[in-house]
Order: structure tokens, then sequence, then C-alpha cells
């Protein structure tokens, strides 16, 4: 038993593991006893009829923006459906409300460059600049100038989960027909 100490001769006690990150892997742990002790299963989100990748070969997203998107989509897509469901709980049009905002700024980007929002040729040959463009002037009126606890890097990987998000559910770009989006 050589390794017994007395709390009281510990001089500083060091703790590298942040009070925000030991609450939410308690809440996690205890979601999994709540899961184990009623005997619920976990059922994966309801997705569209097609997949990401139909989404992005139809506006002729090029292989780098197209890794960025599967991989949020992949990562993420069922924590933003979740958080915008949580969200619907407090304030019931939240989902509607992205979805316009995100039509608006693509409307401002469609204007910008000068194409029609109906030209679908068009809006192929440019979807990667418009995609990236979507991606900058979200970010800049978000949280160019303003103070933020959200370090940038989680910035920019929270808008780019959120924009995979809702591209994947066709409120930007070239929608997926006739499918219901």
């Amino acid at each position: 038993m050589g390794d017994e100490f007395h709390i009281d001769n510990i001089e500083e006690f060091n703790c590298d593991i942040l009070p925000v990150e030991i609450s939410d892997v308690s809440k996690i742990i205890k979601e999994m006893i709540s899961i184990k002790n009623t005997g619920r299963s976990i059922s994966g989100k309801k997705k569209k009829s097609y997949d990401i990748n139909d989404k992005i070969k139809l506006n002729n997203i090029s292989s780098n923006i197209a890794s960025k998107i599967r991989k949020y989509h992949l990562e993420s897509y069922d924590i933003i459906d979740d958080a915008i469901n949580c969200l619907q709980e407090q304030e019931f049009s939240i989902r509607e409300d992205l979805y316009d905002y995100y039509w608006d700024v693509y409307i401002d980007i469609l204007i910008e460059y000068d194409i029609d929002n109906e030209d679908v040729e068009r809006v192929k040959e440019t979807s990667n600049k418009i995609y990236s463009a979507l991606l900058k002037k979200i970010k800049s009126e978000l949280f160019n100038g303003k103070k933020s606890d959200i370090p940038t890097n989680k910035v920019v990987t929270y808008i780019g989960a959120i924009t995979a998000y809702v591209f994947y559910k066709c409120k930007f770009l070239i929608p997926i027909e006739n499918v219901s989006c």
C-alpha cells in the first residue's frame, strides 16, 4: 500500500479537466444509464430518401467542398437536428426561421454574382463559389467585430455543420426534384 497519501499533505492539487467537460460527460453518462434502465433503444434520425452524395452530385460541388459537407453531415447531422428540436420547444418557428435565414443569404449571394435563382446551369457552374461565399457571409454576419465566448475553430465547425444540414434539407442551391425537401 505504498500508494496511500493523506489529502491534507497535498500542497497544490492540479486538475486539468474543466467543470463544463465534467458536466457534459455526466449528462451523457446519466442518459446512458437511463437508456439501460428503461430498456429503450435509440433509433436513427429520420433522413431524406436521398443521400448527401446525391445532393452534392446534383449541385456539381467540387471534391474539396464535398469532403467537408460529407464530414459535417456524417458527424453532426443528428446533433444539429437535436439542437433544432430542442430550440423548437421554446420557439416553434425556429426551424423555418433558420431555413429562411439561409435562403435570404443565398439569394443575396446570387444577386452579388448576378445569377438568377432559376438558372440551374449557372448555379451549378458557380455552386462552389456560392457555397463558400455563403459560409463566409454567415460567419461575418454572426461574429465579425463581435465578442464571442465560442472559440474561433468551433465557430467554423458549427457554421459548417449547420450549413451542411440546411444544404441536405434542400434549402439552398439546387433541390432534389420529386422528393419532398
